[in-house]
Formats: C-alpha cells, structure tokens, sequence
C-alpha cells in the first residue's frame, strides 16, 4: 500500500468513509450481467494491468495490502446483481448514499459493483434527453434496456480520478484509448527533445527555483488563509438555528451543456487562461452563496429579530474552496496501475454578492484566485506532506492535521475529465458516467464537474443540514451557468 492509501485510511472518520462512487448507466438489447462483467475483466487482462483491484488489506498490518489468489472468482465476488426499481431518481440517490456511507471490510475487499438493469431511462441514470438522443442514433435496432453499473472503492485503493481512468481499461475502445495516451507523450517529448541543451537546462533551473519559491509563498498563503478564516459558515449556520448533524447525504446529478459550449463561453468572458473548471467553481460557488442566503432566511422568519439571526445575517462576501488537483493531469500513464496520486489546493473565491453583479465579474474573481494558487507548487506540496504524515505522524494527529489543513472551505470542487466520445462496454454503449465525492471532514458540499461524449455534467454529494434540496442547489449551479452563457452571446452580438 502506498504511503497515501494509509493517508486515506487514517484520515477518514465514521461519519465521512473515504469512499469514492460512480454509477455508468449503459445503454442496449439486453442487460449487462454480472457475467458480462467477469467476461470484460478477463479479456481486458485488468488483473494484470490493475493488480491492487486484486487485493485487500492485511490482518496482521493494515499498512499492506495481500494479493487475491483465485481471478475469476475474485472478480466474481466483487459484482453482484441488484433490483431495478422504477422510482425515478429516488431509488439510486439512496444507492449511491449507501455506497459513499457504508463502511466496507477492507480485509476481504477494496472495492465492489451493484448491476442492475430494466427499461431504459427507468432509473435516471440516463437523463431523458440522453434515452431520446440514444434513440434516434439507433440505426438498425434501437436499444430497450438500459444497465447501471455503480461503483464504490475505498481510497486507499486508488483515488477517483485514478479509479475512473483505470475502468477505461474495462471498455472495448480500451487499446484505443492507450494508444491517444501515447502519441500524446511521444509529441511532448519530442517537443522536447528538439530544445537546445541551454534551452533544457533554463527550464529545468526554472522548474527548481518555482519549486523552492513557489512552495515557500504556497506555505505562506496557506498559512494566511487558515488565520483569516476562523469558522465555516455552515458550521456557524449549524450551531446558530441549533441544527443536529445526522447521517445521510444530499445526492443529486445533471447535464449541463456541451463542452464546447463552456469552452466558448470560457474564452468569450474570461481571460486568457480561463478553463472549464473556473466557470464552474464559479457557478458553484455561486450557488453555495445562495444556499447560505437561504438558510438566513429561514433563520430570520424563525427568529424574528433574535439577536443570534443578527449574528447570522452578516454576509460571508468570501468563501474557502478546495480543488482536488490529480498530479498525473487526469490520466494514467502507460504501465501505471491505479492509485493515489492526488494533491490540493486551497483559494479564496467570492462569497455572496448582489444578485444584479454580472456572473462575469464573479468568474474574473475566481479565474484570478484559482491561477495564482494553481500555478504554484501547492498541490505538489500537499501531496507530500499527506504521504510525510501517514508515514511518520501517529493516526490522530494525521486526523486532526487533514481537518484543519481544509481552512474551514465550505466546498470542494472536483473536475474529471472523461472520453470524448462514447464508450462501450461488451457492445453496450456507455450513455452517462456520474461520480461523487466522499465528503472530507469539515467540508460540507462536493461537486464534481465532469465532461463525457462532448457533455459536461454535474454531481453532488452534500451533508442533508446544509443543501436540504440536492435537485435545487444544481439549479442553482445551472442558473448562474445560463447568465454567463447570456451574456457570452451579447459579447459575440
């Protein structure tokens, strides 16, 4: 086990399980069973491309993990069928719920598949735009079942990131997918390769000076951060209306637009640099601003003019943000096998402006807050220092230092970039791709903002006292989005 799957171990707590969830909601003829399944792992050689899939912790040291003997039924063991029910939506919120709570044995498994399959579009899992789209590509015959696949794995196997890229490997376009990988690295290189010997040696004096600089004002602005945000205003919204946290999450999902839509919006409002990302931490936080007004007024008609409604009512205008940064950008490289290969970074973005402010001036202020800390050795940092603390810090400690080092963030934001086209799995087209994010402890609020076949989509995974509405807090998210589109079009008038 890695140094950082012992970090995940340690750091998790019985009421936030570090267990990453997705769901792939397939699209055909017939189900997908569990022995299509084992089928697909065989023939992909997955036990040999991702041996840690294969193993569980040990008994005698939870710090190693025991290879699995028996392949075939190993896998097996894994998948299980699961009953389709026609609750639109509500069945699998309550799924994947289960699945980011449940803890799990690691001694006997690191990760598990619930199938289940029915009419397609019973679930949600394929938005209905999605059932229509798929049925009007069909040619030939024209797919009735759809199969959801859902996913959940304990980081200390790999993390989310790593665990979606490595089941690209299940799919039939796998060697292709490789094979994009490659030529992608060989032109890097050899971009590389024609600089003169001054040239590379600049850049590597360059890279050593960021890294020494640039770690020490990352530590600074950290350390300025952690001072200057003494509370999270969910916690304070919590202790001030006297609300008891209880198990459970709020669970939702969505597609948003095309990606090259978002893309053009980006380029049309933001400045040179502005990527997916930023317009989506941007609607988030957007929505995380009105989420808080929300609980103000509630607070209010409840209270009246209580003094602690008063205390409430002043504005958060600045709101912590954590952004999950995968240091291998988003994919594994060839002959690597999953696993935890992720930093952090931390920014202050705004918090609660007038509703008449342009969207676009909010995402200028989170492009800006979100380059200056991405652009710096930060998540290189912290990945260090979370695998330092696992290997030499006693457990509570490692605890205490991963709660604190969030500097009281009111959400964290993910992105997750998939394939841009459709995938296939035993023939079965692979229509939608949701994940969701186990909740760090303090953090209230994950997004995880993901682009599959040209489509970006939303994903949400929040404690019930501070989003009570999952489906109303992404349309939020999606309302800010619009503005920006809107005014992305008048610039282009």
């Amino acid at each position: 086990m890695t140094s950082m799957g012992r970090f995940a171990m340690q750091s998790e707590t019985s009421e936030n399980p570090s267990m990453p969830t997705f769901f792939l909601a397939l699209s055909g003829e017939k189900p997908f069973t569990v022995t299509d399944f084992v089928t697909q792992w065989t023939r992909q050689s997955m036990h040999l491309r991702h041996p840690r899939f294969h193993s569980r912790v040990s008994h005698d040291d939870r710090g190693y993990f025991l290879q699995l003997e028996d392949t075939i039924n190993a896998v097996r063991a894994h998948v299980s069928e699961h009953l389709h029910t026609f609750a639109y939506r509500n069945d699998l919120k309550k799924r994947i719920e289960s699945c980011l709570l449940e803890p799990m044995d690691l001694m006997d498994r690191l990760w598990e598949v619930q199938i289940s399959s029915g009419p397609l579009g019973s679930s949600g899992a394929i938005g209905r735009a999605k059932v229509d789209a798929s049925q009007k590509e069909s040619v030939n015959s024209k797919p009735t079942t759809e199969s959801v696949l859902l996913f959940r794995a304990h980081h200390a196997l790999g993390d989310g990131v790593s665990l979606v890229a490595a089941v690209s490997d299940l799919c039939d376009e796998a060697q292709e997918l490789r094979e994009m990988v490659q030529k992608e690295i060989r032109r890097r290189k050899e971009k590389f390769m024609k600089l003169g010997f001054l040239k590379k040696l600049t850049k590597y004096l360059q890279r050593l000076v960021w890294l020494c600089f640039g770690s020490i004002q990352a530590l600074l602005s950290h350390s300025l951060l952690l001072a200057t945000t003494p509370s999270n205003p969910f916690d304070e919204i919590r202790r001030l209306s006297k609300t008891t946290r209880r198990k459970g999450r709020s669970i939702s999902w969505c597609d948003v637009a095309p990606l090259d839509e978002v893309k053009s919006v980006a380029k049309a409002l933001g400045d040179k640099g502005t990527t997916v990302n930023d317009v989506f931490v941007s609607c988030v936080t957007a929505a995380v601003a009105r989420q808080i007004a929300q609980h103000r007024a509630r607070m209010t008609s409840l209270d009246g003019t209580d003094s602690n409604s008063k205390q409430c009512l002043a504005l958060s205008k600045n709101l912590n943000v954590v952004i999950p940064v995968h240091l291998g950008g988003g994919i594994l490289l060839p002959g690597k096998s999953v696993g935890n290969n992720i930093g952090a970074i931390v920014a202050r973005v705004p918090g609660e402006m007038d509703y008449t402010t342009a969207a676009s001036t909010r995402l200028g202020k989170v492009h800006s807050a979100l380059a200056s800390v991405k652009n710096s050795p930060a998540p290189i940092l912290s990945f260090a220092i979370a695998k330092f603390c696992s290997s030499y810090l006693p457990e509570n400690w490692t605890k205490s230092m991963f709660v604190r080092s969030n500097a009281n963030a009111s959400v964290v934001v993910t992105n997750t970039r998939g394939s841009p086209k459709k995938l296939h799995l035993n023939g079965h087209t692979v229509e939608s791709s949701h994940g969701f994010l186990p909740l760090p402890p303090g953090i209230p609020i994950g997004v995880v903002v993901q682009s599959y076949a040209g489509v970006v989509s939303l994903s949400l995974t929040a404690e019930p006292f501070a989003v009570p509405d999952a489906d109303q807090f992404l349309s939020w998210v999606v309302e800010e989005y619009k503005r920006l589109s809107d005014e992305a079009m008048q610039t282009t008038v």
